[in-house]
């Protein structure tokens, strides 16, 4: 598996179109190319720069509602521009395989390179260019399913589902979705794929959501790590849980958690493991990196710093509170306040 320093460095490890054999669409024509590509996405405005000429191709692979799509203009220069309007009933998670895109939404503005991945939410248009040379992979999910998967998970929900647009690295979780992701292309080569199976496909597509909505921040991304869950975890993990989330701006130890859950390390450290995926202490470092980002991202600069963002949030080192959350999240915390100033100004 292709990695760098980050983690998986493009979706598709050998730079080439993935899914040959599910090529749906060619053709130089880019009237052909458009009407096309409405048909397969929604309707858009697209245009040349620089007057190129194109060579377009299209694999994709359905699982279910979902679809994932590998599409390559050919162009031997210039641009390709696309204005994309709400996409209302989709949320197109996008990655670039080798190249560059870029990308306007939200009222944030991102380069997509090899290494990253981002979600177009349905709520607002999209400005995409593409580059000369640049292959890209979208992932079309269902919104109603990913919205239903999340009112599975967390009960009522009151407000929309918005991903947060800027792109984040292909490490931890979004590690894992891509992984999947090349799972399910690599079975399709076969002559009997399971993923896409009739029985198999309803949890292939709830595996791609569920990662999707641990892979990157969303409107409810708080809720979704750290709220209640129906999972059968034991009664001691929960009280370290609830004895974390009420005294997490503390310099709490692991002896501090263990002696509110009651039991001893080895068995708390074995049901955090086995219920949570994390340690103990692990788990606090994510909720509190949580919480920071949620100030960060109601702050303003000027009137709050990264540094009283770390020590209002338990961590004592703001140092190492900003090497944690850039590799958590994939950004500097100074950069999610900067945001933050940017949309308010």
């Amino acid at each position: 598996m292709a990695e760098h320093e980050h983690g998986i460095s493009s979706i598709w490890p050998s730079g080439e179109l993935p899914m040959m054999r599910w090529n749906r669409f060619n053709s130089g024509e880019l009237g052909d190319v458009h009407r096309h590509m409405t048909s397969a996405f929604c309707p858009h405005r697209l245009v040349t720069e620089g007057n190129p000429p194109i060579s377009f191709r299209h694999n994709q692979v359905d699982v279910g509602s979902c679809t994932l799509n590998a599409t390559d203009y050919g162009l031997p220069f210039g641009r390709v521009a696309v204005s994309i309007p709400p996409a209302e009933h989709s949320y197109l998670v996008q990655f670039v395989i080798e190249g560059r895109a870029h990308f306007r939404h939200q009222g944030r503005e991102f380069t997509l390179d090899p290494g990253k991945m981002a979600v177009i939410s349905p709520h607002e248009p999209t400005e995409q260019i593409t580059e000369a040379g640049c292959k890209h992979f979208t992932i079309k999910l269902d919104r109603k399913q990913i919205e239903d998967l999340l009112r599975e998970d967390l009960g009522q929900t009151k407000r929309a589902l918005i991903f947060a647009p800027d792109p984040v690295f292909i490490s931890g979780v979004a590690a894992s979705f891509v992984q999947f992701v090349r799972a399910i292309i690599g079975e399709m080569d076969g002559a009997t794929p399971a993923y896409t199976h009739h029985r198999a496909m309803r949890t292939s597509e709830s595996m791609l959501g569920r990662l999707l909505l641990g892979a990157v921040p969303h409107s409810y991304s708080f809720d979704y790590e750290f709220g209640e869950t129906s999972a059968a975890a034991p009664y001691y993990v929960k009280k370290a849980e609830e004895f974390m989330r009420a005294f997490y701006k503390e310099r709490l130890t692991l002896d501090d958690i263990v002696q509110a859950a009651g039991v001893s390390s080895r068995s708390l450290t074995a049901g955090f493991r086995r219920f949570r995926e994390e340690t103990p202490m692990g788990w606090l470092k994510q909720y509190r990196l949580a919480r920071a980002r949620e100030m960060l991202e109601r702050g303003m600069p000027g009137e709050l710093t990264v540094t009283t963002a770390a020590l209002a949030n338990g961590f004592a080192h703001p140092g190492k509170f900003t090497q944690g959350y850039r590799k958590f999240y994939g950004e500097a915390p100074s950069e999610t306040l900067r945001r933050q100033s940017i949309r308010t100004s």
